[in-house]
């Protein structure tokens, strides 16, 4: 998926936070309702000061954002947060000329270009994950996903012969990273970041805030959740890829803890054509939509550019060989299928609740 700064997107998942006493705070998307329950009062205990809580929404990496901060340092921490965001998506989006990426779609063998940090260390990550998936994910998928041109006016279904003919400028082999922050692509060869930006980016950012004197940190990167809390538990609740304003199911994070939520599935941005829906999860060996059984792929873990990456690659599989993945490489993911079922990693029993429609099969 691209970082399209012009085109909105599905938020899935709902941090909720579990108190005597709350309040409803809700807005409506383009494509989904996203709630946050909060306690009041923010912090009030014997002997200690008022806890500063602070809320900003914008738009950003190719959606809304919404960054909740408790504590007393929220009103730095804000502004250190939402500059970083933007810093980061001049780097990475392809949608911006000037970015970092779009100079490395530009490049060759004979004019590699030098990138920052961030950019060169979520490159390297990419082609290691999409050498892990055996090219499931595979960040050179940018020539297909133009052709099919999800989320702009231009969206159709192309023609088997223009696939066959990009197709052979797929292949994570195509990306060379050289020293000193330098790399350069193949001909024909273009890199999309989208499908691991947001995590790496909530990774980031969670990292930076550490330093911060925050009791509670909720960030909503368009689906991608990242909670910490210390003051309360938290329940995130997962949105239904078959009702926008319902849950399939909630998972609890115990004070004290912190995680990423993030959620893939075809149902947040397709083309419709002669009465069928083509997903943008690309399938990245046939340059089709992946067909898979499953509505929505969930990972739950520490590391959300491993759960960004991992809930595509869950999506485009399949249930079957999903779980098969998910248990070797010990994922914490929900599996959610168009029958009601919810297949969950083992390792997640107690800590996931069904809603109403749905009902839960343990598997790992």
């Amino acid at each position: 998926m691209s970082l399209r700064p012009q085109t909105k997107k599905q938020d899935k998942n709902i941090p909720t936070e579990k108190a005597p006493a709350s309040f409803l705070w809700k807005r409506v998307r383009a494509f989904a309702v996203f709630c946050l329950i909060f306690s009041l009062p923010f912090g009030f205990l014997t002997g200690c000061s008022y806890e500063k809580k602070t809320t900003r929404s914008f738009f950003a990496l190719d959606t809304y954002i919404t960054i909740t901060l408790e504590g007393k340092d929220a009103d730095e921490a804000m502004n250190v947060a939402a500059n970083y965001i933007m810093e980061l998506e001049r780097k990475l989006s392809r949608q911006d000329p000037e970015s970092e990426i779009s100079s490395l779609n530009l490049s060759s063998e004979g004019s590699p270009v030098t990138l920052s940090k961030e950019t060169y260390d979520l490159l390297s990550l990419a082609v290691s994950y999409s050498e892990k998936t055996s090219g499931r994910f595979d960040l050179t998928i940018a020539p297909v996903m133009d052709l099919w041109g999800f989320g702009t006016e231009g969206a159709h279904v192309p023609e088997k012969s223009e696939i066959e003919k990009i197709l052979p400028n797929v292949g994570y082999t195509k990306v060379h990273l050289l020293s000193d922050n330098k790399a350069y692509l193949e001909e024909g060869a273009k890199v999309d970041l989208g499908g691991a930006a947001k995590g790496y980016i909530g990774d980031l950012l969670m990292e930076k805030l550490s330093s911060y004197s925050l009791s509670k940190v909720i960030l909503d990167l368009g689906g991608n959740v990242c909670c910490r809390s210390r003051s309360s538990d938290l329940t995130i609740g997962i949105v239904s890829p078959l009702s926008s304003d319902a849950l399939c199911c909630t998972y609890s994070l115990s004070s004290g803890s912190s995680c990423s939520v993030i959620t893939s599935g075809a149902y947040e941005r397709y083309i419709e054509e002669d009465g069928v829906r083509y997903g943008h999860i690309m399938d990245t060996s046939t340059g089709y939509p992946a067909d898979t059984d499953l509505l929505s792929a969930t990972v739950i873990g520490p590391d959300g550019t491993k759960g960004d990456i991992y809930s595509t690659t869950l999506f485009s599989l399949g249930s079957e060989k999903a779980m098969e993945l998910a248990s070797s490489e010990c994922l914490d993911c929900i599996l959610c299928m168009e029958n009601g079922t919810l297949w969950v990693s083992q390792t997640l029993e107690g800590k996931v609740d069904a809603q109403e429609g749905w009902t839960i099969q343990y598997f790992g």
